[in-house]
């Protein structure tokens, strides 16, 4: 499975290909962390310091997640942790985020009754069938940061607006996690999404303009 995963990161699509992501499957003796891990491997992941990074990051690792999860592994993203010195950074980037990997006691999907989610009206500005993907999308503590508001065929992709507290210990990850979430909507409408930023984007009270989509 690891020879898979290798090749299948060959090929990860990004969401904004100028922003610059890096991912190396290492041991697990090569990280530390404030739990113990008994997985064998972490995917480390690496990005420039940019919210265009992050956001890759992302995006582009949920699909390598969502591949694992297809060959019967098990992952956990993970927010928390260092590396040794026996795993250099890329110049130019930041370790961005890691995610556990390994072969599970049991089947590494969750059922529907698993899932402690928003619900759609609390997801979007009306019910939309084509989000119920971004609804399931994992999140740091399950926070769920995104909302969609509709403009025709556009979709205006915000995130929760933190305050100073919640910066300090989500902000980070919430930008990794509209990633997750936007990798979501991409793999179940590969032929027509598209993303791109506005020139002079709508503003939301409460709401941080991510980015805008069309399915």
């Amino acid at each position: 499975p690891l020879a898979d995963l290798r090749a299948y990161m060959d090929g990860l699509v990004p969401l904004i290909p100028g922003a610059k992501v890096e991912g190396r499957i290492i041991p697990t003796r090569h990280g530390s962390f404030l739990q113990k891990w008994t997985t064998p491997h972490f995917i480390v992941i690496f990005s420039e310091p940019t919210d265009d990074g992050l956001l890759n990051a992302g995006f582009m690792y949920q699909q390598l997640d969502l591949y694992a999860q297809s060959l019967g592994l098990g992952t956990c993203w993970v927010g928390l942790g260092s590396l040794t010195n026996d795993e250099p950074v890329p110049e130019g980037m930041k370790l961005a985020v890691m995610m556990a990997l390994g072969i599970p006691d049991a089947v590494p999907e969750r059922t529907p009754a698993d899932f402690r989610r928003k619900t759609m009206q609390e997801l979007a500005d009306q019910p939309d069938d084509r989000l119920e993907a971004l609804r399931l999308a994992p999140s740091a503590t399950n926070s769920q940061p995104w909302f969609v508001t509709h403009d025709g065929d556009t979709l205006y992709i915000w995130r929760e607006e933190l305050g100073l507290i919640k910066q300090r210990t989500h902000g980070r990850m919430n930008k990794i996690d509209m990633g997750i979430g936007l990798c979501h909507l991409y793999v179940t409408n590969q032929e027509t999404f598209r993303f791109w930023h506005e020139e002079n984007p709508p503003t939301l009270d409460g709401q941080v303009y991510v980015g805008s989509v069309t399915l």
